[in-house]
Formats: C-alpha cells, structure tokens, sequence
C-alpha cells in the first residue's frame, strides 16, 4: 500500500518540476517586441520624448510603430484642456507591420496634451468597448472611461518590472522621409502603455 503513495509523491513532484521549466517558457513565449519614433513632420528629424516635448502650437508631428509580433495597437490623443479624446488607431497589427500616425498638428488651447500608446498581444476588451461607447456617445463621462481605462492599464503593466527603453534605428516608414529613424525599443512583457507628453 505504501509503493503507490511513494510513486504518487514521485509523479507529483515530477510534475512540480516539469512545471517550473515551462512556466519561464511559457512567458517567454508571450513577449514581444516594438519600436516607436516620434519626428518632426515638416524636417523629417526624430524627436526625443524621454521627457515631455517642448513645442508650439501649430506644429507637427508623425507617430510610427512598429511591431515585431502579431500584437494589437492603440493609439489615442488627449487635448490640453482634457476635453477632446481622439482615438488615432485601435486593432490588430500584423507581424512585422509599420502603423503610420500621418500628420498631427498641435492646435488650441496651449498646455500639454497626451499621445498614449498601448501594444498588446492580447486584445484590451475593456478599453475597446469604452472605445465604441465613446464613438456612440461622444460625452465627457464616455471621454473619461476611455482614459481611466488606460491608466488601469499602466496601473496594471506597472506591477510588474518593465524592460528599460533602449535606442533603435527605425526604417523610414514615413512619406517623403526615407531616412532612418531615431526612435526606442521595447521587448519583454506582452502590454506595453507609453505616455508621450507635448506640451506647448
């Protein structure tokens, strides 16, 4: 009778183990890869957005993302004075794809708007529904839940330890600039939110 409680405790221990090797596996398997750069639209020049961009109303700006995964992207604005959200993307990104922002102009009132990225493997089911409840009613409560909802999930991504930002040469991806892009990388956790703040 005890022969089978040994091999029980044996299997199971196997299995504890076997467990512990997949698991880094596992969440290795979930990571991926992105870059974003931020340039000047009119010069075609990158602009560093480690620390908030100093600027002025009237210029401009192109956003491009590229994913090195099947993954989903979302790409929203919010105005200085906080009333206008603006939903640049929201969907799929393929393998490999290269998300183009077209030109962004900075427009009034002055102060300091926001561009939040977000790049997931997974679709953020909450925020494309605040999303769509936010097209069907374009209200400040609807404006507010889409906003909320993003920072719940910087709150969340940041309970874990990120991978540091790094410097990464970007193909040109943008119209008329077929120069290499100055721009950051990320690999590591499968949610990403970055924050790009312009102040002007």
């Amino acid at each position: 009778m005890k022969k089978p409680v040994v091999s029980c405790y044996i299997c199971f221990t196997l299995l504890i183990c076997f467990a512990a090797v997949l698991a880094p596996a596992q969440q290795q398997g979930r990571t991926f890869r992105w870059s974003m750069a931020l340039l000047n639209a009119k010069n075609g020049e990158s602009v560093p957005f480690g620390e908030p961009v100093q600027s002025q109303t009237g210029e401009q700006f192109r956003l491009i993302i590229n994913t090195a995964a099947r993954s989903f992207l979302y790409v929203i604005a919010e105005s200085a004075n906080e009333e206008d959200v603006i939903v640049l993307y929201s969907g799929p990104m393929k393998n490999g794809e290269t998300w183009n922002s077209g030109i962004l102009v900075l427009t009034p009132p002055a102060g300091s708007e926001s561009l939040f990225v977000i790049t997931s493997l997974n679709e953020q089911r909450n925020l494309v529904q605040r999303i769509e409840a936010m097209n069907n009613n374009y209200g400040p409560s609807q404006k507010r839940a889409v906003i909320n909802e993003i920072f719940r999930i910087r709150g969340e991504v940041s309970r874990f330890r990120e991978a540091p930002e790094k410097p990464v040469l970007m193909g040109g991806a943008s119209r008329g600039n077929p120069a290499r892009n100055e721009g950051i990388e990320f690999s590591g956790l499968g949610t990403y939110v970055k924050t790009i703040s312009i102040e002007h």
